[in-house]
């Protein structure tokens, strides 16, 4: 089914484009150096984002190393790229923590809620602080108003649900902030380097960006393969208004996900590595 929906989606978003310019602009090799530097943020961006969930699982009582902890995340990518909307790399991982490390099942569910919203949160954030830097066809004043209102309940929603239903630290919370931060700053600087690939205008970056933050969120959606389609049909939309081509934006998003399906090849590797059947005691 979301194999379906991705593939009607790519054809569609595709006959709306110019397919001669799309080729043209794909096929760079001279600018490969470009993608080999996407590829390294957008990996980068992975670790840190281990780093983040390991911080909760630590709250939790967990006790996994950060080598096993970044082979666990990417073996969950993996599954992520084949399952919808990421459930089953989930569900995959819950699973290992709990057979194989007696995580009880509600605290491996609290965990991925907990990562996941702090992650949607974050990139609501930055989506926010974006705002005035956007073309919008809005007044000063309700940009500055839209802009502060909107990051100020996002932040407290984001603090409030970390220190009263999670009950992080103010360390924990820190250090959760920051790396999801780091994370988001990373996938933008490897959006960036695609769209400088793909020799996009400069003055357009910050709207292709934020559409990228938007069609982070939709590609969550458990409708397709990893958010293949999702990701492009937001673009195809939301460029119309500002007046961008977007075949830039599709493009780039292509391109991301191929980063993100050669990424997490390397989960594959992985996946023996860790047994679901349950642990045993001597």
């Amino acid at each position: 089914m979301q194999l379906a929906v991705s593939s009607c989606l790519i054809l569609v978003v595709f006959l709306n484009l110019d397919l001669g310019q799309a080729a043209s602009l794909a096929f760079r090799p001279e600018r490969a150096p470009i993608l080999g530097a996407a590829l390294i943020a957008f990996n980068a961006s992975k670790i840190l984002a281990a780093l983040r969930l390991n911080i909760y699982q630590r709250h939790a009582g967990m006790r996994l190393g950060e080598g096993d902890n970044l082979r666990l995340y990417y073996a969950g990518m993996f599954l992520n790229i084949l399952l919808p909307g990421g459930i089953g790399g989930d569900a995959y991982k819950v699973l290992i923590l709990h057979r194989g490390f007696s995580l009880p099942l509600r605290t491996g569910v609290a965990i991925t809620l907990a990562d996941r919203s702090g992650g949607m949160l974050t990139l609501l954030l930055i989506l926010c602080m974006l705002t005035p830097l956007l073309p919008l066809a809005w007044e000063a004043a309700t940009v500055v108003l839209f802009t502060v209102a909107s990051v100020a309940a996002v932040r407290a929603v984001f603090v409030l649900a970390h220190r009263w239903l999670f009950r992080l630290d103010a360390r924990q919370l820190a250090g959760v902030c920051a790396l999801g931060v780091a994370v988001q700053v990373l996938q933008l600087a490897c959006m960036a380097m695609l769209l400088s690939y793909l020799g996009a205008p400069a003055g357009s970056y910050i709207a292709y960006l934020a559409l990228f933050l938007v069609s982070s969120l939709a590609a969550v959606l458990p409708f397709s393969v990893g958010g293949l389609g999702v990701r492009e049909a937001t673009f195809l939309v939301g460029v119309r208004m500002f007046h961008l081509d977007p075949t830039y934006g599709v493009l780039a998003s292509s391109c991301f996900f191929l980063l993100t399906l050669l990424s997490s090849m390397v989960g594959a590797l992985f996946l023996g590595r860790f047994s679901l059947r349950p642990a045993t005691t001597g």
